[in-house]
């Protein structure tokens, strides 16, 4: 049996610090958390000779889950490598009460997880305890004081923008962050005299594929290495390949940016959902924009002059593929362009730009050759969901007879696990009252972790079962659903490749890989329906 571990989780937000009293904010502090805990755990004698494990989130909001700790931990536990989760009060764990009551109540039982959030009291081997009135109010009091918290800060963030303060988290290329003014650029010397040599190079009729060549050829950083080389951490920064160099986008983005012009600029996206990533574009009209916010890189005229030139550029091709960026080069990684000529073709720019990589702007694919091979691989899609699904209708008949008696079966495994859990708790108040010895304790506890152990590998079983399996007994699989549609088509359209496609990889070969959505579907459906050996 391996080691009981137990996962300290931590976590402070940029709000934390932003919003409340000085002694609030102590109080949520990493180090306060690490100590409270470090300092209840020592006080548990069943933790001793526990291994203790400890995650981090400093600078992340609660309202999701998608946080680089909080998915570290997640996935141990659904590893089974930790049996126990530590926190502070359950606000440190997460701040959407849906979701919070869903691991407290649901998921952190299911995998045999004990969950212990200090100052509010809760302790999932105490029955009852997550399923308390109080526990699921406190979810949602922090859910609403997070929701509250996020509006005021985005009217606060939006007072500041109409003060000409700048919010991003990184100073566009040419500027750097004042060290003396919060939320102020100044210039950066070398990087502003690349940016007004690119305003410059435009305006006179250089296109981007020659500035970015000219750029690379003289091995000028980019602006991704620029920051690198100022000491700024990259993760999560898109990149196609670790060598990093000038492209035509890059170029445009510079190109396009009024933020040269003196002007802070502030809400081009919105998110619509507080917490989550997603957001939406926002009509320049609704952007927050205040002039001479600080020093410009170009003159009005440059810049009126740069976006002449460059819609001269766009204006030879203003044709939209159906299947836009999801073109990528095999050798480079890059998107490939559209050519709207009589005959339409994609070919490769990045040799237009840099001699880094082996691609041939010569190799090009025409638009017509490329659709009749997704729509030959999009039916070989459509006929493999057709099949699988009358594989698995054959294969789960018997299967669908019995849907009733495995939920039955699965709620007499679950009240045994409960009635499991009430005995360790049963147990541990005898051993605090004083009634059984810690070596008496510590066995017994170990006998009842392998009974909880065994039918907690029954459940995963049946829920593996009844996993691809609706209420109804029908299948629900999303490769099936998606592509089973498909099978008579005869065109590609707009919809299909927005919803289905990936990306299609055109090598210099000839070969084309299709790579198609649902992917994890489809594998899990293979697996369902392939012939498990005999043990």
């Amino acid at each position: 049996m391996s080691a009981y571990t137990i996962a300290k989780y931590l976590r402070l937000s940029l709000e934390d610090l932003d919003v409340g009293s000085p002694q609030k904010q102590e109080s949520n502090s990493i180090t306060n958390q690490r100590n409270l805990l470090d300092d209840y755990i020592s006080h548990i004698p069943e933790f001793s000779g526990a291994k203790i494990i400890e995650f981090c989130d400093d600078g992340w909001s609660g309202k999701n889950f998608e946080r680089p700790a909080v998915k570290d931990m997640l996935q141990q536990a659904q590893q089974r490598k930790i049996q126990c989760i530590i926190v502070k009060d359950m606000s440190r764990f997460g701040r959407d009460y849906l979701i919070v009551g869903n691991y407290i109540s649901c998921v952190f039982p299911f995998l045999g997880i004990r969950f212990i959030a200090v100052n509010d009291g809760v302790d999932s081997i105490r029955p009852g305890d997550t399923d308390r009135l109080d526990t699921a109010f406190k979810t949602l009091l922090y859910d609403f004081y997070s929701r509250e918290l996020s509006k005021k800060e985005r009217i606060s963030q939006q007072q500041r923008a109409q003060r000409g303060e700048y919010l991003c988290t990184y100073a566009p290329y040419g500027y750097i962050k004042n060290p003396d003014k919060k939320n102020h650029l100044i210039i950066d010397p070398p990087a502003a005299e690349v940016v007004h040599r690119i305003f410059q190079m435009i305006a006179n009729g250089y296109s981007t594929a020659q500035t970015a060549k000219i750029l690379n050829q003289e091995c000028i950083p980019t602006p991704m290495c620029h920051k690198q080389a100022a000491g700024y951490k990259i993760s999560g920064w898109q990149k196609v390949q670790e060598r990093n160099f000038w492209t035509y986008d890059t170029v445009i983005r510079i190109i396009r940016n009024e933020c040269y012009l003196g002007k802070a600029i502030y809400g081009k996206r919105f998110h619509d959902t507080i917490g989550q990533k997603h957001s939406i574009k926002v009509s320049k009209k609704d952007w927050i924009m205040v002039s001479d916010a600080h020093e410009r890189i170009v003159t009005q005229e440059e810049f009126d002059r740069a976006q002449a030139a460059i819609r001269i550029f766009a204006d030879r091709d203003n044709r939209k593929s159906l299947v836009n960026r999801k073109i990528r080069c095999g050798v480079c990684g890059h998107s490939m362009i559209l050519v709207a000529t009589k005959h339409p073709y994609y070919y490769c720019r990045t040799s237009r730009v840099t001699d880094s990589f082996t691609c041939n702007s010569c190799d090009r694919i025409s638009e017509q050759e490329l659709f009749d091979i997704l729509l030959d691989s999009l039916r070989k899609q459509a006929a493999a969901a057709i099949e699988l699904k009358r594989i698995w209708d054959e294969h789960q008949a018997q299967v669908k007879r019995d849907i009733d008696n495995m939920q039955k079966s699965l709620s007499r495994l679950q009240e045994s696990l409960n009635q499991q859990k009430r005995q360790a708790a049963k147990l541990y108040e005898k051993f605090s009252l004083g009634k059984i010895s810690k070596d008496a304790y510590l066995d017994m506890k170990a006998s009842i972790s392998k009974q909880r152990d065994r039918t907690a590998s029954e459940m995963r079983e049946l829920e593996a079962a009844l996993g691809n399996i609706g209420v109804n007994g029908s299948l629900r699989n999303q490769f099936v659903s998606s592509f089973e549609k498909y099978a008579e088509v005869h065109e590609i359209t707009q919809e299909i490749m927005e919803d289905l496609l990936k990306e299609a990889i055109i090598y210099p070969n000839g070969r084309i890989e299709a790579v198609w959505n649902y992917c994890e579907e489809f594998n899990r459906m293979v697996f369902d329906v392939t012939p498990k050996p005999l043990e």
